[in-house]
């Protein structure tokens, strides 16, 4: 079974991913900050991220940045409400497979998570 982490610290926001991925055949592990889904990164080795960016303690650039650094190959979709163009270049420079913008649509994610063979 594929194992997909949400790194968002809105719960409702985690809620919603969760929700959304109750379909899939996937276990779903969830961090409720930037240093927190770090550690579960390196502790679980997950399938997929799907990573919020502006979050307390450890951001969604910095655990990009960390993910290249260390070359994990792990799929990161980012999901964030911050939609400027230099954000989302940031992100895909740093390796993010697809960039969702919240409220997430649901084709988007559908087609987003793609990147996963579930």
């Amino acid at each position: 079974m594929k194992k997909i982490l949400i790194v968002d610290d809105a719960p409702d926001s985690r809620l919603i991913l969760k929700s959304m991925l109750r379909n899939y055949d996937v276990d779903v592990v969830e961090a409720c900050d930037g240093n927190e889904g770090w550690k579960k990164i390196v502790a679980e080795q997950p399938d997929l991220v799907l990573l919020d960016l502006h979050m307390p303690e450890k951001d969604g650039f910095t655990i990009l940045e960390d993910l290249e650094e260390e070359w994990m190959g792990i799929p990161v979709i980012v999901v964030s409400g911050d939609t400027q163009d230099e954000t989302i270049d940031a992100c895909n420079y740093y390796g993010a497979k697809a960039f969702l913008k919240k409220p997430v649509i649901l084709e988007e994610f559908k087609e987003a998570i793609k990147v996963l063979p579930l």
